[in-house]
């Protein structure tokens, strides 16, 4: 088939390309940056940004599917309203621009950060959302993107959505893979104190990349999947990351008190100097305090999706980050 991918310099979308291109199909990525972007030979490239519609409008004719990967998944930036253009008005954007072109597939790459806080049961594709309160721009962004996505379903769009839980394992050192980037420093000796965390849904960037494809190349019944993993409090995700590398893990969890003002420093300090926080802020401090358990038996029934074990996963992970170097 003909694909055209967004996102595909990040953690997910890079190994979603990869897969896509060793299937054989015929790919057009759009990308920032083409003189920077390192894809497998054949792969299509278009100078752009997702926010900006007319910078790929002309390279959606004849395509077959449009997957879109692409998301800003950061803290903070100056400008908030970069969030919405991102995260929101470019769903709607691509979505009608996909109908204007005759694209017969739109598949949306959402994040269990648009289903909000389990804080109990696991959630499931039928569950409302729990909680009306979004700790960042990032979730609120999320979840406005999602109700763009849900609404051109509801009449009539080819819009597929998958939700995939906290991504981890192998791949692209982006903000995307912050298990990877949460860890290096404990398994580098250089975190005595830790954040507790509650039960997440962990789930491997392989078995995510695997459903995707289903969702891509099938036609499936359903139009939403919510793509977990291991549900995991944060005593197991450290005791499984401890027999895996060997790495005892933090003496102790800083109090979320402290933690929360220390975010509030941050946040503070990247508005009066206009840089990223270098730590976490105080909305994601709040983040941390809440469980994100998901329920992915629909995707495992009509997907045939896959979850690989938290332990299983972490020690493919550790070792990669060991041989390329990332941790001593």
């Amino acid at each position: 088939m003909k694909i055209f991918i967004t996102g595909a310099t990040g953690f997910l979308g890079g190994q979603l390309l990869g897969a896509l291109h060793q299937r054989n199909h015929e790919i057009t990525a759009l990308v920032r940056s083409p003189e920077k972007a390192s894809f497998p030979d054949g792969v299509n490239l278009v100078k752009g940004a997702v926010e900006n519609m007319d910078s790929f409008r002309a390279s959606l004719n004849s395509q077959n599917v449009f997957v879109n990967v692409a998301a800003l998944v950061k803290m903070w930036v100056p400008d908030p309203s970069e969030f919405d253009r991102v995260n929101v008005q470019a769903v709607e954007n691509a979505i009608r621009g996909c109908a204007d072109a005759g694209v017969s597939k739109f598949v949306h790459v959402s994040s269990f950060m648009a289903l909000g806080p389990s804080n109990g049961k696991p959630i499931s594709e039928i569950d409302a959302r729990r909680s009306n309160r979004f700790h960042n721009d990032y979730e609120r962004t999320k979840y406005l993107g999602d109700q763009v996505a849900r609404r051109y379903q509801n009449e009539g769009y080819p819009v597929k959505i998958v939700y995939p839980g906290v991504i981890y394992g192998p791949g692209n050192l982006t903000a995307g893979n912050i298990i990877a980037k949460n860890i290096i420093p404990l398994l580098n000796g250089k975190m005595p104190f830790g954040l507790g965390i509650q039960t997440w849904s962990y789930a491997f960037v392989e078995d995510v990349v695997q459903a995707i494809l289903k969702v891509i190349e099938g036609e499936l019944p359903s139009p939403r999947y919510i793509l977990g993993g291991d549900n995991r409090s944060g005593e197991e995700f450290y005791s499984d990351l401890a027999q895996v590398s060997g790495r005892k893990p933090p003496a102790m969890n800083i109090p979320m008190g402290m933690a929360k003002m220390a975010g509030y420093c941050e946040y503070f300090l990247a508005r009066i100097f206009g840089r990223e926080p270098s730590m976490l802020t105080h909305e994601v401090v709040e983040i941390y305090k809440h469980s994100w358990a998901y329920d992915s038996s629909l995707a495992q029934k009509e997907l045939g999706y896959q979850i690989t074990p938290l332990k299983t996963g972490l020690a493919a992970m550790v070792a990669w980050l060991r041989s390329s170097g990332y941790v001593k």
